[in-house]
């Protein structure tokens, strides 16, 4: 290959540089031309500037007049007092009360006009209109708030056995005083003698001494009137026979009204197969179970029986030992298979244990 060869072009490239050459030589003689091709009209921002200036004008009017509707009623009030419509009409604001009435849920409250210019977010201005109008004092006065007086104690004559919850209170007892006090009756304690009202809990000597001259009792249980009340506490009693009055034979069942709750019980659950179930019966405390528990009898130990066969879920239920479920489980198995053969078949029931089985079955039966 000669070296002419590489600079020799054939027909179609010889076009090719032609039309390239023109393309350059038309930019190069374009060039002086542009600038009368562009656009040199400065862009005019005045109407849109004015349409802002009018919008900031609009705002502020709107802003003004919503201020401006917001009255203020200035009037006479006590702050610890007043409602959220009137804090409304001194114009506080809904954040503003709800702080308020936060505050005073929590025992809060204004002694004195200086203390209302605390409130969280009122200023001094707002304060300064409303301060003329606020019933309170200018400073706390020691004289004008004199400390709450005690209860008055009345003193009457009385019989601590008969007198009533209130009467108690007007002799100057508390309330958890008073408490025990009916607590010890209910189990049929009672006072015989002043001296006895001595020994109430919480009852000083001071308070005693100006209790003792109304006490309509004795100062003292005389021996004789110990003796005619002492009671023998060896002798037995059954407890599924008793009454009422031979249950207050029972060391530490002082009353007829406590024995009745004994009674209660026995007749709720069909009556006592062991003497352990005393415990079960309504305030009975281990003491006072301890020390007539030797006094105890269950007699022939029979015992009402509730027919599986025949009682409702609600007849069931009320067995102090059957609740809503075991008496519901109950019922319904016997609608589903038929009459119960034997008390033993309550045991296919799922929802009864052993130890509930043998609980409630001496108080079941079949017929």
């Amino acid at each position: 290959m000669n070296l002419k060869d590489y600079f020799s072009f054939a027909r179609g490239e010889k076009r090719g540089v032609v039309f390239l050459l023109s393309i350059i030589f038309i930019l190069i003689i374009s060039v002086p031309f542009i600038d009368y091709l562009k656009n040199n009209k400065q862009p005019n921002f005045s109407e849109f500037d004015q349409q802002i200036n009018d919008f900031e004008k609009e705002r502020n009017l709107s802003e003004n007049a919503k201020k401006e509707a917001i009255a203020i009623t200035l009037f006479n009030f006590n702050p610890n007092t007043i409602s959220d419509k009137e804090w409304v009409a001194l114009g506080f604001k809904a954040w503003q009360i709800k702080t308020i009435n936060n505050y005073k849920a929590k025992g809060g409250g204004w002694k004195t006009k200086s203390d209302v210019a605390k409130i969280y977010g009122l200023s001094p201005t707002h304060y300064e209109q409303l301060k003329p109008y606020i019933l309170l004092p200018e400073n706390t006065n020691k004289k004008q708030y004199p400390k709450a007086e005690k209860t008055t104690i009345t003193y009457f004559d009385f019989n601590p056995n008969t007198i009533s919850k209130t009467e108690w209170k007007k002799l100057g007892f508390k309330d958890w005083q008073i408490k025990t006090i009916f607590n010890y009756k209910a189990k049929g304690g009672s006072w015989k003698s002043k001296a006895d009202v001595k020994k109430i809990y919480g009852l000083s000597e001071s308070d005693y001494n100006k209790l003792a001259p109304h006490i309509l009792l004795p100062e003292t249980t005389s021996k004789k009137e110990y003796a005619s009340n002492k009671k023998d506490y060896t002798k037995k009693v059954n407890i599924n026979t008793a009454t009422a009055k031979e249950l207050t034979n029972l060391k530490g069942i002082n009353s007829e009204k406590y024995a009745a709750i004994i009674i209660k019980q026995r007749t709720n659950l069909g009556g006592f197969i062991k003497k352990e179930q005393l415990k079960e019966v309504w305030n009975m405390s281990e003491e006072t179970y301890n020390g007539f528990i030797q006094q105890v009898e269950l007699g022939n130990g029979n015992t009402s029986k509730i027919n599986i066969n025949t009682a409702t879920t609600d007849q069931l239920k009320k067995h102090p030992y059957i609740d809503w479920k075991t008496a519901n489980a109950i019922f319904k198995y016997h609608k589903a298979n038929g009459n119960y053969t034997k008390v033993e078949d309550i045991k296919k029931i799922h929802l009864i244990n052993s130890d509930t089985y043998l609980k409630i079955k001496p108080y079941l039966k079949v017929k």
